[in-house]
């Protein structure tokens, strides 16, 4: 079974979020239940957090879809992380 690359995000932009949170139920099958929650350990996260992340990536890149060193013509190059 492949292993994805970890995923390294900045937090969401501060004026998309509100502060609002929402409560969903998430159905996994059991063997990836098990790496999300091995992915967050390894990331220091929550499973909650991770998944949170992990949503914001998949729909809009973090927030981060047109930094410098992404997207096709980046040659490979990047930049990842985030600093306070």
């Amino acid at each position: 079974e492949p292993v994805a690359a970890p995923v390294v995000a900045a937090p969401p932009a501060a004026e998309a979020d509100d502060g609002t949170m929402v409560r969903i139920n998430l159905r996994l099958p059991a063997h990836l239940k098990g790496r999300a929650e091995g992915a967050a350990a390894e990331e220091g996260l929550s499973v909650n957090a991770w998944l949170v992340r992990a949503v914001s990536v998949a729909l809009d890149g973090g927030g981060r879809a047109s930094a410098p060193g992404r997207g096709k013509d980046s040659g490979g190059r990047g930049f990842t992380g985030w600093v306070r």
